[in-house]
């Protein structure tokens, strides 16, 4: 039936292309929901395919006084390309490239001095802990790994395992940017291991996990701690789906057509080009009520 449902999935989408962009304004609430300019906290420069309400082509974010906090580029609605976000005082915050949403190759972080922090190579686009940290500095500019040898420190980890408001340090060691040894996250309010990973050149060995409801550690078979947690996929992620502030938007706005969506939290007038024939609401919404609703007999099936 996957395969069935596959297949009329990709032929609907044949016949479905859209050949519409439009270069939209948007404004967000801090929470980096669509919301009135009124109420706005932060606006988007961008273009979206209007058929399927997708990004596609440059981003810009900005402050409402006019300061870049993130320039991008997107396909079919995913992250693809360079990426750049910056402190809101204007220095580049961190920058390297996204492919189909994940983070790959070189990445570039730094410290609110515009001090060089790390630069990490993400070497796997289908596990984001597959990296290697190149080099690491402390805020200060003392080197810590060079050549891929070395301690690192994340101080800012925020897991969410069991304590949702304690903030985390993280620290281990690279050989050859390989994970190296023990890798310990201490809560920072009291010092308490909540985690460890061992490695022996870059291989998992084992971990323990702190429960802290029930006061003892656990074995983990496989690492799981996200090293570098990307610290922007909070608000990409309500972005790229096109959230709105429900204060200013009726909650059934999304299920209109694009025209009406984007004349609503914009105030104007767009016309869809070359609109072919498709569902009222987009690609994504009629997959969406395929893959919901479409039941095959068990003999065609088999």
């Amino acid at each position: 039936m996957t395969r069935i449902l596959g297949l009329t999935m990709s032929f609907f989408l044949f016949f479905t292309t859209l050949e519409s962009q439009e270069k939209v304004k948007l404004f967000y609430n801090s929470g980096w929901k669509v919301t009135a300019e009124n109420k706005a906290s932060y606006y988007r420069e961008s273009e979206y395919d209007l058929n399927s309400l997708k990004l596609q082509g440059k981003v810009l974010d900005y402050t409402l006084s006019g300061n870049l906090l993130m320039e991008g580029n997107y396909l079919n609605g995913k992250r693809n390309g360079n990426f750049i976000f910056y402190f809101d005082k204007g220095k580049i915050r961190s920058q390297g490239a996204y492919e189909n949403n994940q983070r790959v190759g070189e990445w570039r972080y730094y410290y609110h001095s515009g001090q060089l922090r790390q630069i990490v190579l993400f070497k796997n686009i289908d596990n984001s802990n597959d990296i290697a940290v190149v080099e690491f500095y402390d805020k200060v500019g003392n080197q810590l790994i060079k050549n891929g040898t070395g301690k690192w420190v994340n101080d800012s980890i925020q897991t969410g395992l069991f304590d949702f408001a304690s903030i985390k340090t993280l620290t281990g060691q690279f050989k050859d940017s390989l994970k190296q040894g023990e890798w310990q996250l201490i809560r920072n309010s009291d010092k308490k291991l909540m985690h460890s990973e061992r490695f022996k050149k870059g291989k998992f060995i084992g971990a323990r996990l702190y429960n802290d409801q029930l006061n003892y550690y656990g074995t983990i078979s496989s690492e799981m701690l996200d090293k570098i947690p990307d610290e922007n996929i909070a608000k990409l992620r309500c972005t790229e789906n096109f959230e709105l502030d429900s204060t200013v938007y009726p909650k059934d706005l999304l299920t209109s057509d694009t025209e009406t969506i984007f004349k609503s939290v914009t105030g104007k007038e767009f016309q869809v080009q070359n609109r072919q024939a498709g569902y009222r609401y987009g690609d994504d919404q009629l997959l969406e009520f395929l893959s919901n609703n479409i039941r095959y007999p068990i003999g065609a099936i088999d």
